[in-house]
Formats: structure tokens, sequence, C-alpha cells
């Protein structure tokens, strides 16, 4: 079982309110969500708290436990980029020196932020393709420089303080708590509430949501063990690593009632959903609202708090989005279309096989004068998902060769 104790939370939870900053954040009652599910929907919204991420909490409780030599040696943590964040606060917040390791992948508006809030006592290193890459190279430079690492995840101190938002929803909701949903990339945010829950709050079903395009956790799970995944999508950058710590596995093996897989797509979708609100959330932020749908059925007429773990989101990216949702919901389509070259081919093929609700938002060919069809590109968006089917079938009356290529990851990647 966990080390980890109530108390020792408690501990964290004075510690945040006895300090000058602010870590309350709200729990806000989503009014359409509800009505969506027909139930008692509540957003637990850290995408407030003060660098719009849940990691305050975690890299606080572990600032707080260092000794005076630590301090002076100086710290080191690895990470994709928002627990970077609150380290660089936190580095400057205590006058402490420190080193911030992140794969070379990271965004580079991340590195600005990370930058801006260590100022001068934070220096940052890029290295390799992904987040173990960047690890094993901190931990060579921890060996060589005699520092400590604060790790975002394989580390009791923060699980310690990601554990205080269970407090802070147990005392705010107004009645029991049925569901909590909460977002699981390497699981010490999941492993800290679940903790906290199954002591306070035991018949309190803990959820862990994760992206299908990086579900280390949940292929943990299955093979009941820690183990790797090869590939790893870093759409959900927040929630993107390879291989969860044996730490963080063990406590959501313990404690979570299930752990559940989204696609990607449908995550887009609901950050769509919560902008729209006049919530701007990142992928990872969104992973708890996006699993919802699995689970109506399950909580209608129930409590549920989903966790919003953070709003750390570059809105460059909302046009990624909105196309990742249009895919997903079967509103767009690309093709690979064999066309004949002869005059007004595509005015006919607007005319014949497109509705009047209808567009094309992507088109490319090249016409070659000695040939007499060629390959041809086109994207079509429909207004509802049941029109594709006709114009498939106008494709078809057209004796035009056609493959769907929406599923196409390196085709979507390049034209995003």
């Amino acid at each position: 079982m966990s080390s980890i104790t109530i108390p020792m939370i408690t501990q964290a939870h004075r510690l945040q309110k006895d300090s000058t900053l602010n870590f309350r954040t709200k729990l806000h009652p989503s009014i359409r969500l509800s009505e969506k599910y027909h139930c008692n929907i509540h957003l637990k919204r850290e995408d407030q708290q003060q660098i719009r991420v849940f990691k305050m909490r975690g890299a606080f409780n572990s600032f707080m436990s260092l000794t005076q030599e630590q301090k002076t040696k100086g710290l080191v943590t690895v990470s994709d980029g928002n627990f970077a964040e609150a380290f660089a606060f936190f580095c400057n917040h205590f006058k402490i020196k420190g080193t911030v390791f992140l794969p070379e992948v990271c965004f580079q508006w991340k590195i600005e932020i990370i930058q801006k809030y260590g100022k001068d006592y934070v220096e940052i290193r890029s290295v390799g393709e992904s987040f173990d890459e960047a690890e094993a190279a901190a931990q060579e430079y921890i060996k060589q420089h005699d520092r400590l690492m604060i790790h975002p995840c394989d580390n009791v101190k923060a699980i310690i303080g990601n554990a205080t938002i269970g407090i802070e929803i147990i005392e705010e909701f107004p009645g029991e708590v049925d569901f909590v949903f909460v977002p699981v990339g390497a699981g010490a945010l999941a492993a800290g509430i679940a903790t906290y829950f199954k002591a306070m709050s035991p018949n309190t079903k803990i959820i862990g949501v994760q992206p299908d395009g990086a579900a280390s956790m949940k292929a943990s799970f299955d093979a009941k063990k820690v183990v790797t995944i090869e590939s790893m999508s870093r759409f959900c950058d927040g929630s993107a690593v390879k291989t969860v710590p044996k730490l963080t596995f063990d406590i959501c093996q313990q404690s979570l009632d299930d752990l559940v897989v989204v696609p990607e797509g449908k995550v887009s979708s609901t950050i769509l959903e919560l902008y729209n609100q006049g919530i701007a959330v990142e992928p990872a932020g969104a992973l708890a609202v996006s699993v919802l749908d699995q689970y109506a059925s399950q909580i209608k007429d129930k409590n549920v708090v989903c966790l919003i773990s953070g709003g750390t989101v570059d809105l460059s990216r909302f046009d990624e989005f909105k196309e990742h949702s249009l895919l997903f919901e079967g509103l767009k389509y690309f093709f690979l279309i064999q066309i004949p070259f002869r005059p007004g081919i595509l005015k006919s093929f607007v005319s014949l096989c497109l509705g009047p609700d209808d567009e094309i938002s992507h088109i490319q060919f090249q016409k070659k004068t000695n040939r007499e069809r060629g390959p041809c590109l086109v994207a079509i968006e429909v207004a509802k998902k049941e029109n594709i089917k006709k114009v498939m079938e106008n494709m078809t009356k057209m004796h035009l060769q056609y493959e769907v290529v929406n599923d196409s990851k390196e085709l979507f990647d390049l034209l995003v």
C-alpha cells in the first residue's frame, strides 16, 4: 500500500494556505455539461492557478521540504513543459538556482514561459526527443554536479501536493461526490487525488483518463506491470510519457476505479466545446470532460467532478484542434482521387458530387499535358455526417476512382 497518509496531505494543504500565494481554485458548476449529461457536473478549475496548471501544488510541496544544503547546491528537474514552469516559478520565488531538462521537441512558446518564470535562477537544457531521454541526461548531470532532482511524478512530495485538490473538492462540493474524472499522464495527479478520496470518501469512483496516442499507464495496467510504449503522440503534451514511474503505477493500480482511453480527436472536440463556454484548456486539461460520453449512462443523476488540469495552450493550435475535431466527428474527409484531365472536370465534380451544404476546403493537383489522369487530393467538409455517403455515391456515378485517406497520420501532420 501507499506510504502517503492523510496527515501528510493535510499538512501540505496547510502550507499552501499559510503561504503568500493563492493555491485554491474554483469548483465551478457547469450548466451546459450538466444539462447535456443529465447530472450535476462541476469543473475543478486548476487552469486558474497562477501559472495555469495544477503542478504548482506538487512543486510547492517539494520545495517546502528542502534542506538548506539542498537549496545551496541547486536543483534539477525534467519536464515536457508544465512542471518545468512550476519549478522555474519557485526557483525564482525562493531564489534557488535550478536547471531544467526538456526534450528538444518541447514547444518554443513553453520554453519562453519557463524562462520568464525562472528569470536568472533557471538554466534550460534541451536534450533528446522524449521525456525519457531528457530524464536520462538529467540523471547524468546530477551525478556529475551533486544536485538534487525534483521529479514531476516519481516524487512522493509532488503526489502529496497534488492530493490537496481532493481536500478542496470535498470541502466545496454541495453534497456527496459520486464520480471524479482525472487526467492521467505519468500518474502523479491521479495518484494523489485517488489516495485522498479512497481514505475520506471511499464511495466516490475515481476514473483516470488517458489519450489514445499516449496511453502508457493503460498499457501498464493491461500488462499488470510497468511497460514502455513503443510510439507516442505528443498531441496531449501535458500527459505524454512513454514509461510511467512504478511509484505512480502502484498507487493508481490500487486506487483508481477505472482507467479509460479517449481518442485524440474527441479531445479536440472537447477543447472547442469548452472554449465556447469561455474556458481555454490545453489538450491534457480537456481529458476529464472528453470521457463523459463513455460514462453517460453511469453518471446520469449523479454528482460529478471533472478536473481541468491546465490551460497553458497556444491559441495558434486552435486551427489544429478544429481540423482534428472535424475529422473525428466525420464532418471532414480527405480523398485521393484519380481525376481525368479534361476541360471542365473540376466544375463537373463540384456540381455533380457535392450537396448544397458541402464545400471543398483543400484541393491540390497538377495537370500533366502528357497524361490522361492523375492524383488529386481533395478535402471535403459536410454539414452532417451522413452527407459524405452521398458524395461518395456521386463520385462513383462519375466513374472516379478514389481512396479515403483520413486515417493517414502523415497526411494529417502535413496538412494541419
